[in-house]
């Protein structure tokens, strides 16, 4: 009976939690339209489904990246469960997205939890208030499952420390070699957890900790050797993505103007969880109520705020930069902010008249944003987020074109990168630029008046007002089969 009691209190924050969230993002969660790089992942993932490229070898198009190694392979191996499990569907795209905000909000309850703290949906609620989260929930970046395994590596170590269980030391290492062969060199910085919390916490001593960071060190690099040393596809992809994407990325890649640009983006993430806080301590302070955390919140608030920090701060190193790099850090500012404000939320409910009116207003209004934000997420399912017309278009262009079909483009398209995409993702059709190649196929923008190829293709006659589909051209001679 209690725990039904403490459900029935606690669920409305919950859901008032998960209702704003869906509420923010129902028009973009289960829309058609993605940002590039996710549809990108999409596509290489679902081709792995299909049978085309190896883990190992992931594969692009036909004509663009053929092998794709721009990134360890992990991330599209676990997306492509999802293609072969549940189909090809546009939406498996999004729901691989939210698949992985579940499983990280649940690993932030569980980190919460083992803190000894109550009330999880208020770390919850900061995370899923930061931009870039919600952003990314529906654009299938390969950070939100680097998120998984890095905010999984601080669970296990947390529960080193309670239960003194050593494979808890194992899970904690392994984890963030699986982030390794999802997103790279970024997934390393939880090794500085164990620093931090001798740093703040002296729970342990310097020795012990020493040892447990050399055990997280040793059970991340371990693995990875082991895959490098026995699989030589595992060795040719990693050689490829370290060389052609880390090292050159280091050395010609510039995306920003200052080094510094990554860490003004991480305040302007954190703003609405700033404000939030700052709103609730000033309630407090008006309401005399108790403000200030014990000495251990205020280091525990530390260890997870420089936590953060160390998963931004070597970012700077490359002028290659963008604010979704830094999403994996955030669950760890979001529990950071929880501990700050967490003594006024304990007294509020300590104090909070579960029967009264006020209550039961917020209750029903939990309730009627999460079913609110349900409803609207399903009404806006058939919503064009980016792209519209083209994707209009490369639907009816693909009902003219065989599945897998390798058709001719104009040079000056090639790099309309998205053009690309869509056609692989929906039907695994790729574009080829030298009209050597002769293909069955061709398309050209509207405004492309050249008629150098009139005589080897005709038109097709579809409704696409930004493109021209031509089919090529076969003569039939008395007594004789086609021929070109």
């Amino acid at each position: 009976m209690k725990k039904s009691h403490e459900i029935s209190q606690t669920l409305p924050f919950y859901l008032f939690a998960i209702g704003v969230y869906l509420i923010i993002v129902c028009k973009d969660i289960l829309s058609n339209g993605m940002f590039l790089d996710g549809l990108i992942y999409s596509t290489v993932s679902k081709n792995l489904a299909d049978g085309l490229g190896t883990f190992w070898n992931p594969h692009f198009t036909a004509t663009l990246m053929p092998e794709f190694h721009e990134h360890p392979p992990l991330a599209f191996g676990i997306q492509s469960i999802f293609y072969t499990l549940f189909g090809e569907s546009r939406y498996i795209d999004k729901f691989y997205s939210l698949f992985t905000v579940v499983i990280v909000g649940y690993v932030i309850l569980r980190i919460w939890k083992t803190l000894g703290y109550k009330y999880g949906w208020l770390p919850l609620f900061i995370w899923l208030m930061t931009p870039t989260v919600f952003w990314a929930s529906y654009n299938n970046l390969l950070e939100n499952t680097l998120t998984i395994f890095t905010s999984l590596s601080i669970l296990f170590y947390l529960k080193n420390q309670e239960s003194k269980k050593f494979y808890f030391i194992f899970l904690s290492g392994f984890v963030l070699a699986l982030g390794f062969l999802s997103k790279g060199f970024v997934a390393f910085y939880p090794w500085t957890f164990p620093f931090l919390l001798w740093l703040f916490l002296k729970q342990k001593s310097f020795g012990k900790m020493a040892l447990d960071t050399a055990g997280l060190f040793f059970f991340t690099i371990i693995p990875l050797l082991l895959i490098i040393l026995l699989f030589p596809a595992a060795r040719l992809s990693l050689h490829i993505y370290i060389d052609h994407q880390v090292i050159y990325s280091l050395k010609n890649a510039f995306t920003v103007n200052s080094r510094f640009d990554i860490v003004k983006r991480l305040f302007s993430e954190l703003t609405p969880a700033a404000v939030l806080c700052i709103l609730i301590l000033a309630w407090a302070y008006i309401r005399k109520s108790p403000t200030i955390p014990i000495k251990e919140n205020i280091n525990k608030i530390l260890v997870f705020i420089l936590l953060g920090l160390t998963g931004v701060l070597p970012i700077m190193i490359s002028m290659k930069q963008s604010g979704f790099y830094i999403l994996s850090v955030y669950p760890f500012f979001a529990i950071g902010a929880g501990i700050l404000v967490y003594p006024v939320i304990d007294s509020l409910f300590i104090n909070m008249n579960f029967e009264s009116k006020w209550f039961l207003i917020f209750k029903w209004t939990g309730y009627g944003l999460f079913f609110v934000g349900i409803v609207l997420s399903l009404n806006f399912h058939n919503r064009y987020s980016r792209d519209k017309n083209k994707i209009k278009e490369t639907y009816t262009i693909l009902s003219e074109i065989p599945q897998g079909s390798i058709i001719n483009i104009n040079p000056e398209m090639f790099e309309d990168w998205s053009l690309h995409a869509y056609f692989a993702r929906f039907k695994n059709v790729s574009l080829d630029p030298d009209l050597k190649n002769s293909r069955e196929y061709l398309l050209i923008k509207k405004e492309d008046n050249s008629d150098t190829l009139n005589s080897r293709y005709e038109l097709i006659k579809i409704n696409i007002p930004d493109y021209k589909l031509f089919k090529k051209k076969y003569y039939c001679y008395p007594g004789q089969s086609h021929i070109q």
